[in-house]
């Protein structure tokens, strides 16, 4: 069993700021913006809000379907549409993968990778690809040419491109879990943490980090209905923005759970001393 950090000694003093409902906002101009580039992993989960697709596409910036995604994907457009999303790799150990999809994307260029890892998953299997595309480090000499000849120019390291797993939950409970292990792995990497961010056709799920969370979560888009979860170890929390705010209370499983709580600011503050799961719905009536 894999350990989630719960480590009771350390002192958390870092600030992180998730902003959940921008990759599905269709009218946001991702790249005219300047915003950082993200990736859309399509898993094996039917796709059935298509405008919710079709948003988090054309925000994104790179594609893959894992393993039986590709078979979603391919479902869920009619013959004209296909050839207008094509993902950039399929990625798995490809025994969900059905012979038409994959002849039909094999004639349009996709690449198709078949990784026979039994001890990582086909959501694994593409986080690594993905890795593959985040910005190298950067590094920053001194201002002045005697000084820089003098010093080593300083490392920087720059932040991992963020990902939006569609399907992240629905369909078979231990795949549930296993998307919900996949945000802890993210954040047990060494250096910056990646952001991982699990949509379904009702919520929107992430790990906050240890420390304070600052979330934009437009009330227009976002709630009333939301979730803080102590997944993995007790955290201690205090909150602010929502209808029933906590402070410096202890959330286990078999103790306190903020479960079917409402966000009541268009901003919520969750500081933790732990990882946490947050989980919200899109606004039912949100157009």
């Amino acid at each position: 069993m894999s350990n989630m950090g719960c480590d009771k000694s350390k002192i958390i003093t870092s600030t992180t700021e998730w902003a959940p409902y921008s990759f599905c906002d269709a009218n946001i101009n991702w790249e005219g913006e300047g915003r950082l580039p993200f990736a859309l992993l399509i898993l094996n989960q039917r796709i059935s809000n298509k405008a919710l697709f079709t948003a988090l596409w054309k925000n994104s910036s790179l594609q893959v379907c894992a393993d039986g995604g590709a078979n979603r994907l391919y479902d869920s457009l009619n013959p004209d549409e296909r050839v207008k999303f094509l993902p950039d790799s399929i990625i798995g150990d490809l025994d969900s993968l059905r012979g038409d999809v994959r002849s039909f994307y094999e004639s349009q260029g996709v690449k198709i990778t078949k990784d026979p890892d039994q001890d990582s998953t086909d959501f694994g299997k593409c986080m690594k690809y993905i890795a593959t595309h985040d910005p190298p480090d950067s590094f920053v000499t001194a201002p002045n040419v005697d000084a820089a000849l003098s010093a080593k120019p300083t490392r920087v390291e720059n932040p991992k491109m963020k990902v939006v797993a569609l399907g992240g939950f629905g369909g078979r409970v231990d795949q549930s879990f296993h998307s919900v292990h996949a945000l802890y792995v993210a954040q047990q990497n060494p250096g910056l943490h990646r952001q991982i961010y699990l949509v379904s056709d009702e919520n929107i799920t992430f790990l906050l980090a240890p420390g304070f969370n600052i979330l934009c979560t437009p009330q227009s888009a976002l709630g009333p209905c939301c979730g803080i979860i102590p997944v993995g170890c007790a955290s201690t929390i205090s909150t602010a923005g929502f209808e029933w705010n906590l402070t410096n209370a202890e959330t286990k499983f078999g103790g306190l759970v903020s479960t079917s709580n409402h966000i009541v600011d268009d901003v919520v503050n969750v500081e933790t001393t732990e990882p946490i799961l947050f989980t919200i719905e899109f606004r039912k009536d949100h157009e």
